[in-house]
């Protein structure tokens, strides 16, 4: 609507027991009036509010330059597995399914099948198919190390972790972020054996790092070199 220092939409809510403004990156400017409230106040209150309103549009219109810089999903051609050199080229194939659905259709052949043109469907069935290659890759991986340092662990287990590539509980329960395949081999050792060596010290007291330089020398340079890779790991696991 106009006649109003800025555009905006006028949204009567039966909720609502006060005027609102809301700025968004989908609809703008909106004020929620109560019912029965007379809209021709509503001027009267933008331009009160007008340096608010003007500081919020700029802030959503930067959000939506961002956005536009984000390039169309797309299915990725490849997935590569650094952890341990594994790759796959990906075929796509839309079908009537519900559901998007990931198998391996040979070796070195990823099959992408169902509604491949929603992101978050395709996104969430690569996810699975990640977290099962976690599970079979990594928890033999983790079991290893454990016998050759002598650290045990009670229970395994594979997440999605947003901030941690993986996480030691006082439960002696070891949780892998599916995130870690994206490593190469000798980070993602160092990222077990220091999750190990929280089942000794769930800590990062001088005794848990001695103890971590034992069984890792170059934890060091791997710890530095692991805040690099956040911005390595593709789109669809992201």
């Amino acid at each position: 609507m106009t006649g109003s220092p800025v555009d905006y939409h006028l949204r009567v809510s039966a909720r609502a027991r006060n005027v609102r403004l809301c700025v968004t990156v989908q609809k703008g400017l909106e004020v929620v009036v109560p019912r029965g409230y007379d809209a021709r106040n509503v001027p009267r209150i933008l331009e009160r509010s007008e340096r608010w309103i003007r500081s919020a549009l700029q802030r959503v219109e930067s959000q939506r330059n961002a956005l536009a810089a984000i390039p169309p999903w797309q299915l990725p051609l490849e997935v590569a597995l650094r952890a341990d050199g594994a790759v796959w080229q990906v075929q796509a194939r839309k079908t009537a399914a519900r559901r998007v659905s990931v198998r391996e259709q040979a070796a070195g052949c990823l099959l992408v099948s169902g509604p491949i043109e929603d992101e978050a469907r395709c996104r969430d069935a690569l996810t699975r198919w990640l977290m099962h290659q976690t599970r079979t890759r990594l928890i033999p991986r983790l079991q290893d190390i454990s016998l050759r340092i002598g650290l045990r662990y009670r229970r395994a287990s594979v997440r999605r972790q947003t901030t941690r590539w993986a996480s030691c509980s006082a439960r002696r329960t070891i949780s892998l972020n599916a995130k870690l395949l994206f490593l190469p081999p000798e980070l993602v050792d160092y990222v077990l054996v220091h999750e190990l060596c929280h089942l000794d010290e769930l800590n990062h007291s001088k005794r848990f790092w001695a103890l971590v330089h034992r069984h890792h020398p170059d934890f060091r340079k791997h710890n530095g070199q692991l805040r690099e890779f956040w911005r390595s790991i593709p789109r669809w696991a992201s």
